[in-house]
């Protein structure tokens, strides 16, 4: 079922079933999958082992110190996780090229811990096209999947068809706190790269160096521009400035120059 909010997303019938408890149990419920997803902003996602699409151990908890972005997805899907997937590659060069190519990490997981193996992953990564540095594909057995989709306030169940899950991408903080949540497979740029910029150029940081002054003047000239569908560092906010500012010299000048006018005036003798 697909619906403009795309919350939950049907996935193909998997020949020869699926292990029932490969998955959290939970409501079918749409809303109570957006609130438990809601619900986990703010939460530090914790120390969780996977292996990654080269069978190599890693812990989610290593890729702290840079934002990351987690997209959840199972490789037997042919149409929303290919879909997703593709839409977060696009959000995702759209925001190193504004962001910087090492200014934040990726990660893809797959939630089939049946079918989701690293060699699987491995295909899947290449028949999408994403060879990029700074983006892994990682697999996960049973209960650390479960343990980590409770941290990511992520759902997914077994159905007939295959799987139904919430169409959600993650975006946690340098310190594992997740930031945001963002909904659908066909999101819009905006979405995901406004929360990165926001970590990656710092918002709200105290204003203590050169490179953070710099941050903050990228944070405002960076813009989207809905026409080419990609951001931009807008100039024109500098000239809105200068010509602000020279308005003001002007009102300036202009007060002086009426004040010393006004001084020069003789003054009229009295009767």
């Amino acid at each position: 079922m697909r619906c403009a909010t795309v919350l939950f997303l049907s996935g193909l019938l998997l020949a020869g079933g699926f292990a029932a408890h490969a998955a959290p149990t939970v409501s079918a419920s749409a809303e109570e999958a957006l609130k438990r997803s809601r619900a986990a902003e703010g939460r530090v996602v914790g120390s969780h082992q996977l292996q990654d699409q080269d069978g190599r151990v890693v812990d989610i908890a290593q890729y702290r110190g840079k934002p990351l972005v987690i997209s959840m997805i199972y490789t037997a899907c042919d149409h929303t996780c290919p879909v997703t997937t593709q839409n977060v590659a696009r959000a995702v060069a759209g925001a190193r090229k504004t962001l910087g190519k090492d200014s934040f990490q990726v990660l893809s997981i797959g939630f089939d811990t049946v079918r989701d193996t690293p060699e699987n992953l491995k295909v899947y990564a290449k028949q999408q096209g994403i060879d990029a540095d700074g983006w892994s594909f990682l697999a996960g057995n049973p209960a650390s999947m479960e343990a980590l989709a409770a941290d990511l306030g992520f759902t997914w169940y077994v159905t007939s068809r295959g799987f139904d899950h919430i169409a959600q991408t993650t975006v946690l903080d340098g310190e594992g706190r997740i930031y945001r949540q963002v909904y659908g497979e066909n999101f819009e740029l905006p979405l995901l790269v406004e929360p990165l910029k926001d970590l990656v150029l710092g918002r709200t940081a105290a204003l203590t160096s050169l490179q953070s002054i710099s941050d903050r003047v990228r944070f405002f000239c960076t813009v989207y521009d809905p026409h080419s569908d990609a951001y931009r560092f807008d100039y024109g906010i500098f000239l809105s400035i200068g010509s602000g500012f020279l308005a003001v010299l002007t009102i300036i000048w202009m007060t002086i120059r009426m004040w010393r006018d006004s001084k020069r005036v003789p003054r009229q003798p009295s009767a």
